[in-house]
């Protein structure tokens, strides 16, 4: 398990997992003593965090899951698949600012070990181990329930094996106080038949991205709309008294004024229930126009506050991956060049190889690692790199990374993908990366 687990430490380069460095072992007298050096992940783990007395929200919670899912979706990618089987509060660290670590892998196993070789140690930690593995066996569903068990744990403060069992499966709905269709995501990951839980880590993210935040649906409502409408709503916000004021004004489309500008109008929104992937009016500099698809100038939260309201938003569970003009909020901050920024949101759960859409005839689509790439914005490509974006993801026009920092002749970035394996459309590509090399060196 030793050697396993250094081996595939080792191959492992993503921002969730302390980097490997080093595996060795000393001989004593009377014993052999094994180390594996590793970055340190700073911070607590979850159990430490609620064993102080920490509660997290439901939005919280989401939070969590979404930014261990981006971790499993890249071991996922592996050939074979690397499956933690330990996933539990005690192996997640968690930092002050919200930034989640997976950490202990010597439990790891690979798909074909588990299966072509027919290995049957049973590894994991009772409460949060899948039935499945009780009998010797892993498949990649086998993480989501140890992150299923694992979120139970933060919503109840107790361990999922002192919970109420239905046969196998967990009774846990009438012990927590969250939205039914999370209960039901939830349930979904916990299916005691690996084959009734989602396929996969990007399958289970999918489906919780898709899912409502908030329990009512907002409307295309506005107070200008009829006299009746506006007092109704005032009514109804008098009726639910201030500590929720906002959660029912932003359902019909209200928001206060100074929102975007204001980082305590924006907190009081929030604390009052405000929906964080509301819509709010501001002239936005960094768009092709001040207007939007619809015409006017509404824009999501995220796309209007500074960095700091950004973090706040991501905190009340804000997506992520949240668009606008066809851009994700991603971009905005790479074009930005803002490294925090996108590492703020890679964290909370932004997919690294979401793509830019330019609606023009025909439609063409490119990875977000191309823009990075292109203007030569080196640390933020490692960074998408490292969490999970494929390096020769192509464009539209069948073009990988490599042949964009070869035409934007960028060619450090070009080192760097090369170094990491990237290949290209075309031969020249990697040619001419390789001459400018050449050319800085004389």
């Amino acid at each position: 398990m030793f050697e396993r687990e250094a081996k595939v430490l080792a191959q492992l380069q993503h921002r969730g997992i302390p980097r490997y460095h080093n595996s060795f072992y000393v001989d004593t007298e009377k014993d052999r003593k094994f180390y594996i050096v590793q970055e340190l992940a700073k911070g607590k783990s979850l159990f430490s965090w609620v064993e102080q007395g920490w509660h997290a929200s439901e939005a919280t919670v989401r939070q969590i899951a979404q930014q261990i899912l981006v971790i499993l979706i890249y071991l996922q990618k592996f050939n074979p698949p690397v499956i933690h089987r330990d996933i539990k509060p005690q192996n997640i660290i968690r930092g002050e600012d919200g930034s989640l670590a997976l950490v202990d892998f010597g439990a790891v196993r690979d798909t074909y070990y588990s299966t072509l070789m027919r290995g049957s140690t049973v590894v994991g930690t009772y409460g949060y181990m899948a039935p499945e593995q009780f009998r010797g066996q892993a498949v990649p569903a086998t993480d989501l329930y140890g992150l299923a068990a694992t979120l139970l744990f933060l919503l109840t403060h107790r361990e999922p094996k002192d919970l109420p069992t239905d046969g196998l499966a967990i009774d846990f709905r009438s012990r927590v106080q969250v939205t039914d269709s999370f209960a039901n995501w939830l349930e979904k990951m916990l299916e005691p038949d690996a084959n009734e839980r989602f396929v996969s880590a990007q399958a289970a993210l999918t489906a919780l991205r898709q899912q409502p935040k908030n329990l009512q649906t907002p409307t295309k409502f506005k107070p200008s709309d009829t006299i009746i409408g506006g007092v109704l709503v005032t009514l109804v916000a008098l009726w639910a008294g201030n500590a929720f004021k906002w959660k029912v004004l932003s359902a019909f489309g209200f928001t206060p004024s100074g929102i975007c500008e204001n980082i305590t109008v924006l907190q009081n929104y929030l604390n009052q229930g405000g929906n964080p992937d509301t819509r709010a009016y501001y002239f936005r500099h960094f768009t092709y126009s001040p207007f939007n698809e619809k015409g006017d100038s509404k824009y999501p939260l995220l796309f209007c506050v500074s960095p700091e309201g950004v973090k706040l938003l991501l905190k009340h569970g804000a997506n992520p991956n949240i668009r606008e003009l066809g851009e994700p909020i991603l971009f905005t901050a790479i074009k930005s060049n803002d490294l925090n920024l996108v590492k703020l949101l890679l964290e909370y759960g932004a997919d690294p190889n979401t793509k830019i859409i330019q609606k023009m005839k025909p439609l063409y689509e490119y990875p977000i690692l191309h823009e990075a790439v292109q203007y030569g914005q080196i640390e933020i490509a490692e960074l998408l790199i490292s969490s999970g974006a494929e390096i020769n993801a192509k464009d539209t026009g069948g073009y990988t990374a490599l042949d964009v920092a070869a035409a934007a002749y960028q060619k450090n970035a070009g080192q760097m993908l090369l170094s990491k394996g990237a290949i290209a459309k075309l031969y020249s590509s990697s040619q001419r990366i390789r001459e400018l090399q050449q050319e800085s060196k004389k």
